[in-house]
């Protein structure tokens, strides 16, 4: 054991050089510490907004999340896949419902048809329903049977 040495002995020289190290470590920190608290209270804090530059950013994000928004064009309501259901918010069993009408060989020819078969809330129809898109014939069905009725009886009772 007595030819172990310590590594941590130093003779004068050294531990005079360690000591002026951490001197000037500490000076330095002394030194920013100082400069940067009284730098600080120089500098005014104020803040100014930009407003053309401001508007701009803003209409700039306002693009941005419009083009990641999902665009709904009008469709007809009974040929909906289970994506677009999904994209409008119908839940997997009301997109099912409308499924097995379809595959009955049965239409929903206007939005309270439609709410019937889906069984689908009023909130999300009203939001839905601007965009859905039934056939001419459907629409007219009612308005042609009896227009058709009166123009057979008009001309029956000229003959």
């Amino acid at each position: 054991m007595k030819n172990f040495k310590s590594h941590f002995r130093f003779n004068k020289q050294e531990r005079s050089g360690v000591f002026y190290l951490l001197f000037i470590i500490v000076a330095l920190q002394l030194a920013y510490f100082v400069l940067r608290s009284s730098g600080a209270a120089e500098i005014n804090n104020s803040f100014i907004e930009n407003e053309p530059l401001q508007t701009r950013i803003d209409s700039l994000k306002v693009r941005e999340q419009l083009k990641d928004s999902i665009k709904i064009y009008p469709f007809n309501p009974n040929y909906i896949t289970d994506f677009k259901g999904y994209t409008l918010g119908l839940s997997v069993e009301e997109i099912d419902r409308l499924h097995d009408f379809r595959n009955n060989g049965k239409f929903a020819n206007s939005a309270e048809d439609f709410q019937k078969v889906t069984q689908v809330s009023d909130s999300l129809l009203q939001i839905i329903s601007p965009y859905f898109k039934f056939p001419e014939w459907t629409q007219r069905k009612a308005k042609s049977t009896s227009s058709y009725k009166r123009s057979i009886y008009r001309t029956r009772k000229r003959c």
